[in-house]
């Protein structure tokens, strides 16, 4: 099972479209297993597939971390017969504040999703697990990158991605003495579109040696925003757009050798 965390400092970038695009191809069109886990308080990959989440009376990740859920099993919804998901709530953001006050009482499972990871593993459950993070080192995202295998950085050509770019990576350099098993973090150019600037910070990006870049990068259009408004991945909501096609070679990259003797 490859276990991957889509983060970046920075919102904005396409992390949650990301994931929900990279588990729909991979469920419908290469047959994989998923669980997709929700580690954003802001909830949206909840709100996408469960519109009508109950965060007063559903329990979700934030559950678990706090030690109120004995097994990933009391919190992951089914979606599909493929795609299953460990839903967010705003509680997350409590967490985060119990995880800075250290009391005895206020206890967070840092290792939360690697047991969950785990469990998935032993469980024979998945063949992926997708963990949406949020922007900025808050409690969930911690747990979800000591998890990771590999990380998935979506950015967007612009100078304040860049900075956080770079910032995010050198947080990931120190991850790695915590999580051995983190192998690869690779950028995801998003949003893209034909223009000098955007071009000419894509030849600069991929100049610099030492940043690991997809060849893949997914191209700006309208009928990305017009899918999540309609609550819909974009190979669903759009199967010609240039984002969908762009997702779908996205992911045989990502699958690599594996796509290539399906």
């Amino acid at each position: 099972m490859r276990t991957i965390a889509i983060m970046n400092n920075k919102g904005g970038v396409g992390k949650t479209v990301t994931a929900i695009n990279l588990a729909d191809i991979l469920t419908r069109e290469h047959g994989k297993r998923v669980v997709l886990g929700d580690c954003d308080g802001q909830c949206n990959l909840t709100q996408f597939y469960v519109p009508d989440f109950d965060t007063s009376e559903d329990a979700s990740l934030d559950t678990l971390m706090c030690g109120l859920a004995s097994c990933y099993e009391e919190v992951l919804l089914p979606l599909t017969d493929k795609l299953s998901l460990i839903p967010a709530s705003d509680g997350l953001y409590d967490v985060d504040i119990s995880a800075l006050d250290g009391k005895e009482d206020h206890t967070v499972d840092m290792r939360c999703l690697i047991d969950i990871r785990d469990n998935l593993i032993e469980d024979e459950a998945a063949d992926f697990f997708i963990l949406d993070c949020p922007p900025g080192f808050t409690a969930s995202a911690v747990s979800a990158l000591l998890a990771a295998d590999e990380v998935v950085i979506p950015l967007t050509i612009d100078g304040f991605s860049f900075r956080g770019m770079a910032a995010l990576l050198r947080q990931l350099a120190s991850m790695r003495k915590s999580n051995w098993r983190l192998k690869r973090a690779a950028v995801l150019i998003t949003q893209y579109r034909n223009a000098d600037v955007v071009s000419q910070g894509e030849q600069l990006l991929r100049s610099n040696g030492k940043i690991d870049i997809y060849k893949q990068v997914i191209r700006r259009t309208d009928k990305v925003p017009e899918s999540t408004i309609d609550g819909s991945p974009i190979w669903q909501y759009s199967p010609g757009s240039a984002a969908a096609r762009d997702y779908r070679a996205w992911v045989r990259e990502l699958l690599g050798e594996e796509a290539a003797h399906e």
